[in-house]
């Protein structure tokens, strides 16, 4: 099922990945149930390349990915998309008009302006049934906004009204520093400002979730439908750390 019709369903899990780059991460990621793996173009380091095969394994699987691209630009959505992505996600989204143009460059006409090319979005189909093709990724392709300061939160109804625009995710890391409170993102007034958004998502039945901890997770979860609190550099801290504990427990012994 794809993610655009699993989230009304379910609350999809997934993972953020920053650094890592081998299959054996998409293998492990779906074996041990994640529904699907966000990209980060914006933090992260991983190259197109290491994208697009890490995508196209993940499509063989029926594993999702969403990418967070660097900046809203053409070429960054758009080809990004034609690597393989099932859904692209630009950081900053503060007004209707920066929306508008994530949905001009994310979908095919008539509902945006995309150039079509075959390739990992076609799973390297043959030529031609360019609109069957658009048709079907328009279906399926989810372009999020990233709502991460306060000008964002204050006109998330306009950019929400923007047709062909699937969910939205919240960065509360760069929401709080907005309003002036880096280190503490469970201030009620952030935590108002996120309601708002989540109420405005579930009016207009659209996906939504947060990139955070699970506290975080645990506030909203009567309205996320996209759950992101694992981060790869997190999960391999976290294990090293734990295997040093083991050891010293076996050298106490």
């Amino acid at each position: 099922m794809e993610l655009k019709e699993l989230i009304k369903q379910q609350k999809a899990k997934g993972v953020l990945v920053k650094a890592l780059a081998h299959p054996s991460l998409v293998i492990m990621a779906q074996d041990c149930g994640m529904d699907f793996i966000l990209y980060d173009c914006e933090h992260g380091v991983l190259s197109y390349e290491q994208l697009h095969d890490l995508m196209v394994l993940g499509n063989m699987r029926k594993l999702s990915s969403i990418v967070r691209v660097a900046q809203l630009a053409r070429s960054d959505v758009s080809r990004i998309l034609d690597c393989g992505a099932c859904g692209v996600m630009v950081p900053m989204i503060e007004t209707a008009e920066q929306a508008e143009q994530l949905v001009q460059w994310s979908k095919y006409p008539p509902l945006g302006k995309r150039s079509y090319s075959g390739g990992a979005n076609t799973h390297y189909a043959p030529g031609g049934n360019h609109a069957l093709h658009m048709k079907q990724l328009n279906e399926k392709t989810m372009s999020i906004v990233q709502i991460e300061t306060r000008q964002g939160v204050e006109n998330i109804d306009a950019i929400l009204n923007v047709k062909g625009i699937d969910g939205v995710l919240i960065g509360p890391c760069d929401l709080a520093i907005s309003l002036g409170w880096p280190d503490d993102l469970m201030r009620e007034e952030e935590l108002n400002m996120i309601q708002k958004v989540a109420d405005a998502c579930l009016k207009r039945d659209l996906g939504f979730g947060i990139i955070g901890g699970i506290a975080m997770q645990e506030y909203f979860k009567k309205e996320s439908s996209l759950l992101v609190s694992a981060i790869d550099t997190a999960l391999m801290r976290e294990g090293l750390k734990q295997a040093v504990r083991e050891y010293e427990q076996l050298e106490r012994k």
